[in-house]
């Protein structure tokens, strides 16, 4: 980085170098009249000069002290407002993924649910191939698709409900799949009512 390039010094850092300077200066002073001669009236002319100039560096360094209190407090303020929005952002985020979780548990559950389905899809598929089947076994068949189609409807709705509630928590990831899943049920659904109207019951 050149010299052009480099970032002008913090308001901190330029009072503690202007501090550090006029200190530099009043010590060097301190040092001068302490082993200043006073034997002549020169010397003492030279000796007066140099206390005035002490004088005025004492003001000066007050003045400066007190530029470095005012810079420290503004990095102090600065650094409590970093602080509190910090905080505030951690509170954020905790609710956030307390809100994800629930979303990721629901969905967890529908998932459940729709293997379920599954199985039960499964059932009534085989009941459904049997070459003959009693009476009691056409009952049967009945039951299991008027449960599934219940069940299938009902487990959709809680899908759509999921989808809604991740949307509305900008949680599009989850509310997108939990839109397919509901999608791919209805599907099912639709497709086991014309498995069902084939049987002529």
């Amino acid at each position: 980085m050149s010299k052009r390039d480099t970032p002008p010094a913090s308001e901190l850092v330029s009072a503690a170098q202007a501090l550090d300077s006029e200190l530099l200066r009043f010590e060097a002073l301190s040092e001068q009249l302490k082993e200043a001669p006073l034997t002549s009236e020169k010397q003492l002319e030279r000796a007066s000069k140099t206390l005035k100039d002490l004088a005025d560096l004492d003001d000066a360094l007050r003045m400066r002290v007190g530029a470095l209190v005012q810079a420290i407090t503004g990095v102090r303020n600065r650094q409590q407002a970093q602080a509190d929005a910090v905080n505030v952002r951690a509170q954020e985020l905790q609710q956030r993924t307390e809100v994800f979780k629930d979303l990721l548990t629901r969905y967890g559950a529908l998932g459940q649910s729709a293997a379920d389905l599954n199985g039960r899809m499964q059932e009534f598929a085989s009941l459904r191939q049997q070459a003959t089947r009693t009476a009691e076994e056409d009952a049967r068949l009945t039951e299991v698709f008027t449960s599934l189609q219940a069940r299938m409807a009902e487990v959709a709705d809680e899908a759509a409900t999921l989808s809604t509630a991740a949307e509305e928590a900008r949680f599009a990831d989850i509310g997108r799949q939990a839109e397919s899943l509901r999608q791919q049920l209805l599907s099912a659904r639709n497709k086991l009512g014309l498995l069902h109207q084939s049987l002529g019951t």
